[in-house]
């Protein structure tokens, strides 16, 4: 199994496109597993587990993760720690996934989401590039996911929590009203990149500023 970046353009190391692979590197139900001093990765999807491998070859590893937190080690010896406040596991239904984490170092609170592009593309800012890379991916025979990111407040976290709770708490239409709630958190995203994954489980990239 390999990985590979894609086109990442003249500011492949710029500030969005770090933030684009780390959002890769949060958002998934990927487990790191250590032994005897080698580090694999455990999933469900072997795609995730080809996005995850990926980010490490461009000095994002996944180091550790639990229930609650996650660990990331940067090729600059950097250790970031998030707190896990939220997972939403993807669903067939939803064709997206998302998770909730808060920078245990910036106190910085981000929405992310992965998923198809299709669902992505009516929450996301407005770009003039997703639709024609998604299908030029398709075309190539990769399986997209779009990935995208909201910041948020302290407080708009608190309002989605007491409102997360309150349909938790319903008897009748439970997860249809969890899913009403998550949905109104899911809107003007900032687009991040759109991955594709090969058969091969090879990864290609693409990111706003290797289009500008």
């Amino acid at each position: 199994m390999s990985a590979y970046a894609g086109k990442l353009g003249r500011h492949s190391f710029s500030t969005k496109l770090q933030t684009a692979v780390e959002a890769i590197a949060l958002c998934h139900n990927v487990t790191p597993i250590n032994e005897n001093g080698k580090c694999s990765y455990q999933a469900a999807s072997p795609d995730e587990v080809a996005l995850v491998e990926w980010t490490e070859t461009v000095g994002v590893r996944l180091a550790e993760r639990d229930l609650t937190s996650l660990q990331l080690n940067l090729a600059n010896g950097q250790t970031k720690c998030f707190q896990i406040l939220h997972l939403f596991p993807f669903t067939s239904e939803a064709k997206r996934m998302g998770i909730i984490v808060k920078d245990e170092t910036t106190d910085e609170i981000s929405l992310i989401i992965k998923g198809a592009d299709t669902v992505l593309a009516n929450m996301v800012q407005y770009n003039d590039w997703l639709e024609e890379e998604s299908s030029n991916m398709a075309r190539e025979g990769l399986r997209t996911l779009v990935v995208a990111k909201k910041i948020l407040t302290p407080e708009q976290l608190a309002d989605f929590e007491k409102h997360y709770h309150q349909a938790k708490m319903s008897v009748v239409g439970r997860s249809e009203q969890m899913a009403a709630v998550v949905r109104r958190l899911e809107t003007d995203l900032q687009l991040l990149c759109l991955t594709g994954v090969e058969d091969r489980l090879q990864v290609s990239i693409v990111d706003f500023d290797s289009l500008i």
